[in-house]
Order: C-alpha cells, then structure tokens, then sequence
C-alpha cells in the first residue's frame, strides 16, 4: 500500500500526500477501504449544497478501478452522493475512463486531468 502512494504522491508532485492521507482517515474526514492487493480512499465533498465524493487515491493491479467502481457507487449512494470524481496525472486515463462512464472535466489548477461521474 504504501508502495502505492508513494507513486500517486510522486505522480501528482505532493510529497506530503501519505500524512494528508494519514490525518483524513484519522479525523473521519476520508475513509479508507482495502480489498487485497487493491485499495482506495474515498472523501465526502459538498460543493454548492450537492454532495459527492472524491476518489483521493487507488491502487491494485489490473482491472482493479473495474472490479471497484460498482462498490465505490453503491458507497456513494449510501451517503447522499450525486457524483464521484478522480484526478490524475496518468494519461492512459483518457483513453480508459470514458469506456467505464467517466466524463473528463475541465483540468484542475494543478494541470490534472480531472474525471467524474454522476450518480
């Protein structure tokens, strides 16, 4: 796992990713969910009274974002939510995350390529 991060925290350039993670999950502000080899960290947002949720981090091995997508929506739902959203440096996202239903957003300030579906 903390193989894992340590590449997203590279990836994105925030070195501090891991203790930002660490002190969310701590303070029930993100949760944490393991699933083998997978995993991923999930926070509640609200943003103009409408609640989603950002998928901050996830890791695993092939076709890990397929197997967890429909748990991550049924997570979701459970809490109110009315969209999930990611950011990622990784381009192979562009080609990947439209065939399971994300839609690209505009980049964020970091130049990251922001993807999100609605639920």
């Amino acid at each position: 796992m903390s193989k894992a991060i340590n590449r997203i925290a590279s990836d994105t350039g925030n070195p501090r990713l891991s203790a930002e993670l660490q002190d969310a999950i701590r303070n029930r502000v993100a949760f944490l969910f393991v699933r083998g080899d997978d995993g991923f960290v999930l926070k509640p947002l609200a943003e103009n009274g409408v609640t989603g949720v950002l998928v901050w981090v996830g890791w695993g091995d092939g076709g890990a974002p397929e197997r967890h997508l429909p748990e991550v929506k049924r997570l979701a739902r459970m809490i109110g939510a009315r969209w999930l959203r990611f950011h990622s440096s990784r381009k192979g996202w562009l080609r990947v995350a439209p065939r399971m239903g994300w839609v690209r957003q505009p980049d964020d300030a970091d130049g990251l390529y922001v993807f999100q579906i609605n639920l």
